[in-house]
C-alpha cells in the first residue's frame, strides 16, 4: 500500500529504481552519463513538485499588490486593465494555479514596463526587489541543480 501517493515520492521511487536496477546494467560511459542527467532532472521535478504551487500562490498576491499600487498612482489604463484582468483563485489544482500565475506575471510585466518607461524609482526598486525574490524562489524550487551538457532548448 502506497502511504506517500505525491507525484515526488512516485518520482523518487523512479530514481532509486534506475539506480538500483538500471545503472549496473548500463556499462557505456557515455549512456551512464546521460543517465545521471535523466536522474538530475528528475531529482529537479521532485523539488519542484514540493514546493512549486506554494511559491506561485506566495508570490500572485506580491504581484497584484504591484499592480493594483501602481494603477492607483498613475491613473494608467492598461495596468488598470492588466490589474482587473488578474486574480488569484482559490484553486489548488496544478494547471489552475499555473494559469493565475501566468496572468498576475503578465500584469506585473505592464505595471513594470510603465515604471521603467516613467523611471519611477520607488516602484522600480520595489518591482526589482520583486524580480529578485522570483529568482530566489526559481532557484529553491530547481534546488541550483542543472544537467551539465544540456541545452535548454
Amino acid at each position: 500500500m502506497i502511504t506517500r501517493p505525491s507525484t515526488s515520492r512516485v518520482l523518487e521511487d523512479v530514481v532509486e529504481e534506475l539506480s538500483r536496477d538500471i545503472m549496473p546494467l548500463i556499462t557505456d560511459p557515455a549512456q551512464q552519463i546521460r543517465m545521471h542527467m535523466l536522474m538530475i532532472v528528475l531529482n529537479d521535478c521532485v523539488n519542484a513538485s514540493e514546493r512549486e504551487i506554494s511559491v506561485m500562490r506566495a508570490e500572485i498576491p506580491q504581484y497584484l499588490n504591484f499592480v493594483n499600487d501602481v494603477a492607483a498612482a498613475t491613473g494608467d489604463a492598461a495596468v488598470a486593465a492588466a490589474a482587473a484582468g488578474a486574480s488569484m483563485g482559490t484553486s489548488l489544482v496544478l494547471s489552475d494555479v499555473i494559469a493565475d500565475y501566468e496572468s498576475a506575471s503578465r500584469a506585473f510585466s505592464t505595471a513594470m514596463d510603465l515604471v521603467m518607461d516613467t523611471v519611477n524609482r520607488e516602484f522600480i526598486e520595489r518591482g526589482e526587489e520583486l524580480l529578485r525574490q522570483r529568482v530566489t524562489n526559481e532557484r529553491a524550487i530547481l534546488s541550483g541543480s542543472s544537467a551539465v551538457g544540456r541545452s535548454a532548448s
